[in-house]
C-alpha cells in the first residue's frame, strides 16, 4: 500500500487457491469491522453526553450464494449477484469505567455509526442486508 503495509489474499483450493491468505470478502469483513470500530469511537466522542468507548467486540458473519461467482458457463451472465447477500453479527461495545450508557443512547450510538461508516454504506448500496445488534457490554 502507499503507507507501507502489505496486504496478502488468497482463495480456498477448491477453488484453485492455496488457501495461505484472507479471502477478499474476509478482507472486506475486517474492513467493515475497522470502519465501524473507527466510526463509533467519532460518534461516541461527538454524543452529548460523551461516549467514551474502551473497546469493540465484534461476532459478524458474511453470507454469499456462492453460485454468483462460481456459475457457468462463464461467458453467461450469473442469476445471482456475486456479492455478499447479508452480513449479520453482534457489536458489544465496552464504555470507559464510570460511564454509564442507557439502552436510548446505544441505538443512537448504533444508528448513527452505521449510516456513517463508509463501508457499511457501500455495503448496504451494492444490496448486502444489514443486521447488526449493538449491545452494551
Amino acid at each position: 500500500t502507499i503507507t507501507g503495509h502489505q496486504l496478502k489474499t488468497d482463495v480456498p483450493k477448491k477453488m484453485g487457491g492455496s488457501d495461505t491468505a484472507p479471502q477478499p470478502l474476509e478482507h472486506l469483513l475486517a474492513a467493515l469491522v475497522g470502519c465501524t470500530q473507527a466510526t463509533a469511537v467519532y460518534v461516541g466522542r461527538m454524543m452529548q453526553p460523551r461516549l467514551i468507548i474502551d473497546s469493540i467486540d465484534f461476532d459478524v458473519k458474511g453470507y454469499r450464494d456462492e453460485r454468483g461467482a462460481l456459475s457457468l458457463p462463464i461467458d453467461v451472465l450469473p442469476a445471482i449477484p456475486a456479492r455478499l447477500q447479508s452480513v449479520s453479527g453482534t457489536v458489544t461495545v465496552h464504555f470507559k469505567k464510570g460511564i454509564d450508557v442507557n439502552d436510548e443512547q446505544l441505538k443512537v450510538l448504533g444508528e448513527q455509526t452505521e449510516v456513517r461508516c463508509p463501508v457499511a454504506n457501500m455495503m448496504h448500496m451494492s444490496g448486502c442486508k444489514m443486521k447488526m445488534t449493538w449491545v452494551n457490554g
